[in-house]
């Protein structure tokens, strides 16, 4: 009996019962890359019918459908299903089935483009999932997904680490273990150790080569070709790239499709077969294209500027390789940019050897320009710094208080905001897409949708704020011809001067306050306050905590910055045990600790992100 007949044989015969659903969800997560998608889609439909009548099991459909929806987005939007299952298991306190949300979470930011976001969620998965044997699978697919980022990012012996580790945890019946094998002999070919990298793809081969696995085994193929075209061998690396083909076309895998098109556009024009080369290259764009992976665009866009060169057809080729540039920015976050710099450099290099006499000449010009530039964005500051309450004025109203505000540029993405009414003082740290000129532009468009919708619609409960909030910046957006997905993140917090009662609601980023003592932490909701693929009404948390409790409002920029003797991130577990050894000290002197820590380690690297830290102590 095959693997397709096997699961829908034990979900025809379930009975009902929670834990025999629960294992046969478990199967099919661990089966679903042995079968095709209409076949994965029709087990699933079965399935959640069937677990969608036990109430306590509603988090795991959700899990099931995300990801399904996952690894064939034709089906679905995997954003919301994950999105929905981390928050539906976080409500009954399963960080296990949280965590493998998160691991599917890795996969979506990771394939359009937010490396960043991916990186962060790859962390979480693995704490959460801990040894749970219940999410092994996803636990086993976060190593695989943090290996394959370390090496897009050319740390081949982070990867090797990720790929051995998540190995180590994997059953060899498991289809991720193969997964994992192929992600291993990559990082050992990418890393030119070839003979490494051969032995375990023959590892692969014995596990699946014939055994009607379609999707490990045309990525065993494809990988294989890789390998071969990395000893130059172009025969075989063509022979193994068209058996890949072949399993994925008839099994419709559009989104593996493009990189045997990227990697035979790119072979061949190493060939100098150009008329071949272009044609995989323009059916890697129209599949990027259609399925909209970002990151998938950009190297298309690459190949075909470098295919337009060789044609000789200069004016077109410079036009691709600014998309690609173009693209390229969309894609990676700076974090990951400045990781990546040094596989590009050679390249690089070799476009400014070519432009030196150019810039010679210009020069001059460029210097003047500069400067007038300068002169412009400085202008700006001034108009921005008009929208930040005065640092005196929050003193005066929140007399036992701080702000830390250090942009990265000189006008900023982040920004703190504050109002008072006869009862109410609401404060609020911001961060808004993107840093510099662009940030600073939304930041404008967010803190004046923040005056109106207190000023002009008089509301008080920051959950009702918030959703006010994102209704005016979309229509402020939406009036352009452009699809502007731009908003921004948010910690809004109310203190009500007559009454004491403290309100708080986020979008993305928490807030973290001590109550006698300990440490708590309400977590924000998972959406921006702008245009985004899920939405819901923001929470209004109402706070109970005793006198003199202190609150902590921030962006993500502080913890993201990268230092320290090993140039990794801060994170914000360093920040809550900072702030914690530092509790009883006064407000001014935690400021200066913030600052000094930050600088010490951001040492002779570039500030990567706006930071804004707002500390209250009622």
């Amino acid at each position: 009996m095959n693997i397709f007949d096997s699961l829908l044989l034990k979900i025809n015969s379930l009975s009902g019962e929670k834990n025999e659903l629960l294992e046969t969800h478990k199967a099919l997560w661990e089966n679903g890359m042995k079968i095709s998608s209409e076949q994965w889609n029709e087990l699933l439909s079965k399935l959640v019918e069937r677990t969608n009548l036990v109430a306590q099991l509603k988090h795991v459909s959700l899990l099931s459908e995300g990801t399904f929806y996952t690894f064939h987005p034709a089906f679905g939007n995997a954003l919301q299903k994950l999105s929905e299952a981390e928050e539906a298991f976080g409500n009954i306190n399963d960080t296990g089935g949280e965590g493998a949300a998160q691991a599917l979470l890795v996969i979506w930011y990771k394939n359009n483009g937010q490396l960043d976001k991916a990186q962060h969620y790859v962390q979480k998965a693995i704490v959460n999932m801990g040894e749970n044997k219940t999410y092994i699978h996803f636990l086993c697919i976060t190593f695989y997904q943090a290996g394959e980022m370390c090496h897009l990012l050319g740390d081949y012996d982070a990867a090797i680490k990720y790929f051995t580790g998540g190995l180590s945890k994997a059953n060899e019946s498991m289809a991720v273990y193969v997964r994992l094998l192929l992600g291993l002999a990559g990082a050992y070919k990418d890393s030119n150790k070839l003979e490494k990298a051969f032995d375990v793809f023959q590892q692969a081969l014995q596990k699946i080569e014939g055994k009607g696995i379609p999707i490990l085994e045309s990525k065993l193929y494809a990988d294989l070709a890789n390998y071969y075209y990395r000893k130059t061998d172009f025969i075989q690396s063509v022979t193994y790239h068209h058996k890949s083909i072949e399993i994925r076309e008839r099994h419709n895998m559009k989104n593996a499709l493009i990189t045997n098109y990227i990697e035979l556009a790119e072979l061949f024009l190493e060939q100098n077969e150009l008329a071949d080369s272009l044609q995989y290259a323009t059916q890697a764009e129209k599949l990027s294209k259609e399925l909209n992976i970002n990151l998938k665009i950009s190297q298309v866009y690459h190949i075909i500027s470098k295919i337009q060169e060789a044609m000789g057809n200069i004016p077109l080729a410079l036009d691709y390789y600014k998309q690609y540039h173009h693209k390229k920015e969309e894609v990676f976050s700076q974090e990951s940019a400045r990781q990546i710099k040094e596989l590009s450099m050679r390249h690089e290099m070799e476009n400014i050897e070519k432009e030196k006499e150019l810039f010679k000449l210009r020069n001059v010009v460029l210097k003047e320009a500069l400067e007038e530039i300068e002169a412009s964005v400085r202008y700006a500051q001034r108009i921005q710094n008009a929208i930040l309450p005065p640092l005196d004025l929050i003193k005066e109203k929140l007399p036992n208080s701080f702000v830390l505000y250090k942009p990265k540029d000189i006008v900023a993405g982040d920004f703190y905001w504050m109002h008072e009414t006869a009862d109410t003082i609401l404060i609020a740290a911001a961060d808004c897409t993107g840093h510099g000129v662009p940030g600073a532009l939304v930041s404008v468009v967010c803190s004046n949708a923040l005056n109106r919708a207190v000023k002009e619609f008089n509301l008080t409960e920051t959950g009702k704020i918030l959703n006010k909030v994102r209704e005016l910046v979309i229509d402020t957006f939406v009036k352009s011809n452009q699809d502007v997905k731009d908003g921004m993140d948010i910690s809004l917090l109310s203190i009500n001067k007559v009454t004491k009662q403290i309100q708080w609601s986020g979008a993305n980023n928490p807030l973290w306050y001590f109550d006698k003592n300990e440490l708590k932490e309400i977590t924000a909701e998972k959406q921006p306050i702008g245009k985004s693929d899920y939405y819901k009404a923001f929470t209004t948390h109402n706070i109970k905590c005793a006198p003199n409790s202190t609150f902590y409002l921030f962006t993500d920029g502080y913890a993201d910055q990268f230092g320290g003797p090993k140039g990794k991130k801060f994170k914000y577990k360093p920040l809550q045990e900072m702030l914690t050894a530092n509790l009883h000290k006064e407000l001014s002197v935690q400021l200066e600790i913030l600052n000094d820590i930050f600088e010490n380690w951001k040492g002779n690297l570039e500030q990567i992100d706006d930071v804004c830290i707002i500390g209250i102590r009622l």
